[in-house]
C-alpha cells in the first residue's frame, strides 16, 4: 500500500505559503499597479528556485504555472520565511507544478483573488520501483483528482494587502483499494494579517476530517482551531495554540475491536530567541482519553504534559538542516558545537489525575524531570564508549503514584519484583520515587544504584 508519508507531501501547506509569501507587498493599488507588483513578485520567485511557465495576462485576470525547479534555493527561501522543511523533502518536489489563477479587484474586499491547485504529483513519487498494482491505481486516481481541481486553495487579499482570508475546497474522495478508502475534508478556512512583508497572524479552522477503510480503520478529527502569531522581530519569536474537539480512532481485525477517543485537546507552543539561542515551550492538556480494547475499557482523565528546551543555537540548527546526511564528520562537528552551548530540557509537568479501570476511578500519577548535557561532553568518546554518556549527563526525575495506582501496578509480576528491590518513599499517602543521575552515579530515593 502506498505509504501515507509519500502521499502526505503537504500540498495545501505549500499552496498557502506560496500565496502568502509571494503576494504580500504593496498597498492600495489599481489594477495596473497591482500587475506591476505581481510582475515584481514573480521575478523574485524565479530568483528563489521556482520557474514561471505558460503565463497568460488579460485585463482583469491572468494564469501561470509555478514549477519547483531548484531545491537548494527553494529550501533556503522557505527557511527565511520560518517554514521548517529539509532539503531532502524539497528534492522530492522537484518538477512539481502548481496552477495559479489571479483576478484583480474581484469584489469589494479583494484587491487580489487567487486560486492555486496542483497540476501533477511530484515526479519522484512515480519513480518508486516497488509500487504494486494497487499503489499505481491510487496514483492514477490522484492524477484524476488533479485534473478536475479537486485539491484547490482560494485566497482573497484586501485592498491594502495587509490581510487575507480563504478556504480549502472540500474534499470527498473514495480510493479503490483492496478495501475502499474514503477521505473527507470539510470546512477548512483560514484568515490572517501581514506586517512588514511577513506573516503576522494566521487563524485556521477545520470542521471535520474523516478517513475510513471499511470496518478495519476509521479516523475522525472534529473542530480543529489554531492561532499563530509572530511575537518579535525574528521569525523564531512566535506563539501557536490550538484546540481540537475530538479525535476518534476505531477499527476491527478478525474478532478483535478497538477504539480510542480523545476529547477537548488544548495545546500551546511558544518559541523565543535571545543572543541567537532558541527556546521552546510546549504545553498540552486533554480532558479525557478513552481506550476500549474488545470489552476492556480504560479512561485517562484530566491529562497534562509540558516540555521546555533551551539554548539551541539557531545558526547551528540551520547548518544541520542543510548538511549532507552522509557527511558523518560534519554532522558530528555540528552536534558537538550544539552540545557546547549547554542544552537543557525539562518536563515541568506530566500528569494523569485519574484513571478509570474496571469500572472504578482511581487517582493517577505525576512526573517532573530535568535533563542537562555537559557542555564539555565529547561526542567522539560517546560513540566509542556509549557508557561514557552516563558521566556527561545530569538528570532528575520525580514520580508520584497514588496508593491505588501503585497497588494496581504492583500486581504485575515484573513490577512486583522491581517494587521489592526499589522501595518508594511514602509522602502524604502517596508513593514517591526520586531518581537522579549525576556525575555517572544513579540514585533512587538517595540509594545508589550504580
Amino acid at each position: 500500500m502506498l505509504s501515507r508519508k509519500k502521499l502526505g507531501f503537504g500540498i495545501t501547506g505549500f499552496l498557502l505559503l506560496a500565496v502568502i509569501y509571494y503576494f504580500t507587498t504593496g498597498s492600495a493599488q489599481l489594477t495596473e499597479e497591482m500587475k506591476i507588483r505581481v510582475n515584481t513578485e514573480l521575478t523574485m520567485i524565479q530568483q528563489n528556485g521556482f520557474a514561471i511557465q505558460e503565463r497568460e495576462v488579460k485585463e482583469k485576470e491572468e494564469h501561470f504555472v509555478l514549477s519547483f525547479d531548484d531545491p537548494v534555493k527553494i529550501t533556503e527561501f522557505f527557511k527565511q520565511q520560518g517554514n521548517e522543511i529539509s532539503l531532502e523533502e524539497v528534492k522530492t518536489l522537484t518538477g512539481f507544478k502548481i496552477g495559479v489563477d489571479l483576478q484583480y479587484l474581484h469584489n469589494t474586499y479583494s484587491a487580489l483573488s487567487v486560486d492555486m491547485y496542483p497540476l501533477n504529483l511530484p515526479p519522484a513519487l512515480g519513480k518508486d520501483q516497488d509500487l504494486d498494482e494497487e499503489d499505481k491505481a491510487i496514483i492514477e486516481q490522484l492524477n484524476n483528482m488533479l485534473k478536475r481541481k479537486a485539491l484547490l486553495v482560494h485566497i482573497d487579499f484586501n485592498k491594502l494587502l495587509s490581510s487575507f482570508k480563504g478556504h480549502i475546497k472540500d474534499i470527498r474522495e473514495t480510493f479503490k483499494a483492496e478495501t475502499a478508502i474514503k477521505i473527507d475534508l470539510e470546512g477548512a478556512t483560514f484568515d490572517g494579517t501581514i506586517q512588514n512583508d511577513r506573516l503576522y497572524t494566521l487563524v485556521q479552522n477545520i470542521k471535520n476530517i474523516t478517513v475510513s477503510s471499511g470496518d478495519s480503520l476509521n479516523i475522525v478529527l472534529k473542530g480543529l482551531k489554531s492561532n499563530y502569531q509572530l511575537t518579535g522581530n525574528s521569525i523564531y519569536d512566535s506563539s501557536y495554540n490550538y484546540t481540537v474537539d475530538t479525535i476518534e480512532v476505531s477499527g476491527k481485525e478478525a474478532s478483535d475491536t478497538f477504539s480510542v477517543s480523545i476529547n477537548n485537546i488544548k495545546g500551546d507552543n511558544k518559541t523565543s530567541s535571545k543572543n541567537n539561542l532558541l527556546s521552546n515551550k510546549i504545553t498540552l492538556h486533554v480532558s479525557d482519553i478513552e481506550i476500549i480494547d474488545n470489552d476492556q475499557k480504560t479512561k485517562l482523565i484530566d491529562n497534562t504534559f509540558s516540555f521546555n528546551i533551551e539554548n539551541l543555537d539557531i545558526n547551528i540548527l540551520k547548518q544541520l538542516e542543510t548538511v549532507n546526511v552522509d557527511d558523518d564528520a560534519e554532522i558530528n562537528r555540528l552536534v558537538q558545537a550544539l552540545i557546547s552551548k549547554g542544552i537543557t530540557m525539562e518536563i515541568p509537568s506530566f500528569q494523569i489525575k485519574k484513571l478509570g479501570y474496571k469500572g472504578k476511578n482511581i487517582d493517577g500519577f505525576s512526573l517532573t524531570s530535568s535533563f542537562q548535557i555537559d557542555r564539555s561532553a565529547d561526542l567522539t568518546a560517546i560513540q566509542s564508549n556509549p557508557f561514557s554518556t552516563l558521566s556527561m549527563i545530569n538528570t532528575k526525575t520525580k514520580i508520584i503514584l497514588s496508593d491505588a495506582l501503585f497497588t494496581l501496578i504492583a500486581q504485575q509480576p515484573k513490577a512486583m519484583m522491581l517494587a521489592m528491590i526499589i522501595q518508594p518513599k511514602v509522602i502524604n499517602g502517596k508513593k514517591v520515587y526520586e531518581i537522579e543521575l549525576k556525575n555517572g552515579k544513579l540514585t533512587v530515593n538517595g540509594k545508589s544504584m550504580l
